[in-house]
């Protein structure tokens, strides 16, 4: 049991800054932004301006999930792209989608680990 705290320390820095971090930098930091500032916004959901740019910008993470991992599955992560996309607009940043990405993740691998499925 020493090892657990070290490993779930790297876990978590792991997802916020190798996986989480680049992923919402590029899709909803960039992608999502360029594709809103293209297509201007014209609903508000939650407080928060959407346009077709959430909507693109979250069909191409699920792609990029699945060109890694040619599993239908893996096209599943559209679903909370569409809430990190969300936070995206109503924070005007990427702070929050960072963090909920992060822990989003690390629910998943624990929900793996804890059906004997690993990771």
């Amino acid at each position: 049991m020493p090892g657990a705290l070290p490993s779930l320390g790297d876990d978590v820095l792991g997802q916020l800054l190798v996986i989480a971090l680049p992923e919402e930098a590029f899709f909803r930091g960039y992608l999502q932004t360029a594709l809103d500032d293209a297509w201007k916004p014209r609903i508000r959901v939650l407080g928060a301006e959407l346009g077709w740019g959430i909507l693109v910008s979250s069909a191409l993470f699920a792609f990029g999930h699945f060109a890694t991992e040619p599993h239908p599955n893996r096209l599943a992560v559209f679903f909370p792209a569409l809430v990190f996309g969300w936070l995206r607009a109503r924070t005007n940043g990427i702070g929050a989608g960072i963090v909920f990405h992060a822990l989003c993740n690390l629910f998943a691998a624990y929900l793996a680990r804890s059906y004997g499925l690993g990771r």
